[in-house]
C-alpha cells in the first residue's frame, strides 16, 4: 500500500478535527466575548457604554456601579435599596412558581398517565390549542381579574399567572415521562396495600425526579425576566428586577439611567439563574431526552 493511500485518511481525519475545534472555539467566542465585555464594563467608571473599552483598563477600574445597585434608596424611609428589594421580590416569586408549578403538573400529569376519565382527551386537546394563543392576548383580562380581586401591586399573586401559564406544556412533558414507568409498579403497590396518594408520594415522585428538575428549572427562569406582566401589573414600590434594570437602560428616566448600572444588574441577576443550571444540568439533559411524547 502506497503512502499516500495511507496519508490520505490520516489528513482527512486531522483536518476534520481542525475544523471541529476551530468551530467549537469560534462559538466559544460568540458567547464568552460578550459576557466578559459586560464584565468588563460593570467595572468601569461614568455612566454611558461608548467609553467602554474592549480590553480592561486598571487606571478606570470601579465598583461603584455595585455599590449603587447596593446601596441606591429612591425612599429615604425604605428598609432596603431598590435592587435589593426588587431582587428579593423576584426571588420569592421565582422559588413559589417553581414549587406550585412543579407539585401541580406532576400530579396533573400523573393523573392524565394513569388514569382513564371521561373528558379526558378533550381537555388534552383544550391543553394543546391553549398554547397556540400568546399570553399577551389576555392582558386585559388578566388586569381586571387583579383589579377585582384586589391583587394590583403585589407581586406573590403573579404566580397565579405564570403557573397558569406553565400547566399545559409541562403537564404533557410529565405525562410523557410517566407513561414510560410500567404500571405494573403501581398494581404491585396497590397490591401491597398503598393508596393512590401513597403510590404517587412514595414510588412515583422519586423515579420522575429527572423531569420534574427540568420542569421545576424552566418554572425558575420563567418570572426573572419578564417585563410586561410585572410592568402592567406593579407599581414602582413593588417592582421586579427586570422593571430595576429597565429603568436604568431608559434615556427619558434620568434620574436612574445608566446603562453600566444595568451590566453590574445584569450579572448580579444572572448568578442565581446560573448557579440553579449548574446544579440541575444533569436534570435538564434527561428531562429534555427522555420526556417528550411517545406516541
Amino acid at each position: 500500500m502506497s503512502k499516500n493511500a495511507i496519508g490520505g485518511p490520516k489528513l482527512k481525519k486531522t483536518l476534520l478535527t481542525i475544523l471541529h475545534y476551530g468551530w467549537l472555539t469560534f462559538v466559544c467566542a460568540i458567547v464568552i466575548i460578550p459576557l466578559a465585555w459586560m464584565v468588563v464594563a460593570s467595572l468601569t467608571k461614568g455612566k454611558l457604554l461608548a467609553g467602554v473599552p474592549l480590553l480592561p483598563k486598571f487606571s478606570d477600574f470601579t465598583l461603584e456601579h455595585y455599590q449603587y445597585l447596593f446601596t441606591y434608596k429612591s425612599q429615604t424611609g425604605a428598609v432596603l435599596p431598590d435592587f435589593v428589594a426588587a431582587f428579593l421580590r423576584s426571588l420569592s416569586v421565582a422559588v413559589l412558581n417553581t414549587v406550585v408549578v412543579a407539585l401541580i403538573t406532576t400530579m396533573t400529569g400523573y393523573v392524565f398517565s394513569r388514569f382513564r376519565f371521561k373528558g379526558r382527551k378533550p381537555i388534552l386537546t383544550t391543553f394543546l390549542i391553549l398554547q397556540v394563543f400568546p399570553s399577551l392576548m389576555s392582558m386585559i383580562a388578566i388586569f381586571m381579574i387583579f383589579r377585582t380581586f384586589g391583587w394590583l401591586n403585589k407581586p406573590i399573586y403573579l404566580v397565579f399567572i405564570y403557573a397558569a401559564g406553565a400547566i399545559p406544556y409541562n403537564t404533557f412533558l410529565i405525562r410523557g415521562y410517566l407513561r414510560s414507568i410500567p404500571l405494573a409498579i403501581d398494581e404491585a403497590a396497590t397490591i401491597d396495600g398503598a393508596s393512590k396518594s401513597a403510590v404517587f408520594f412514595k414510588i412515583i415522585l422519586p423515579l420522575a425526579t429527572p423531569i420534574i428538575g427540568f420542569v421545576a428549572v424552566n418554572a425558575f427562569m420563567a418570572p426573572w425576566m419578564d417585563y410586561m406582566l410585572p410592568f402592567q401589573l406593579l407599581n414602582m414600590q413593588n417592582q421586579t428586577v427586570a422593571i430595576f434594570l429597565y429603568r436604568l437602560t431608559d434615556p427619558l428616566i434620568t434620574v436612574y439611567y445608566n446603562p453600566l448600572n444595568f451590566m453590574a444588574g445584569a450579572l448580579v441577576l444572572a448568578l442565581p439563574i446560573t448557579l440553579v443550571q449548574f446544579y440541575m444540568q444533569r436534570f435538564i439533559v434527561y428531562g429534555m431526552a427522555s420526556g417528550a411524547e411517545k406516541g
